[in-house]
């Protein structure tokens, strides 16, 4: 992934996660509201980290040629 479809997919992940979290502030803690916040939780997570641990290895093969 270039990094402006990284940019759209971190925008579009918090804002759907920052919609669920005011419906259940607000009080519509549903058990569907409450999943899909979780799911866009763990992918905004995973997204970071997979980027994290593929810039450590780029760097590494960097340096070592």
């Amino acid at each position: 992934m270039n990094n402006g479809s990284v940019i759209i997919l971190y925008v579009l992940l918090t804002l759907n996660a920052l919609r669920y979290g005011i419906y259940i502030l607000e009080g519509h803690s549903s058990s569907y509201y409450i999943t899909m916040l979780s799911l866009n939780l763990l992918v905004i997570i995973f997204t970071i980290t997979y980027r994290a641990v593929k810039a450590k290895k780029s760097s590494e093969a960097d340096i070592a040629e």
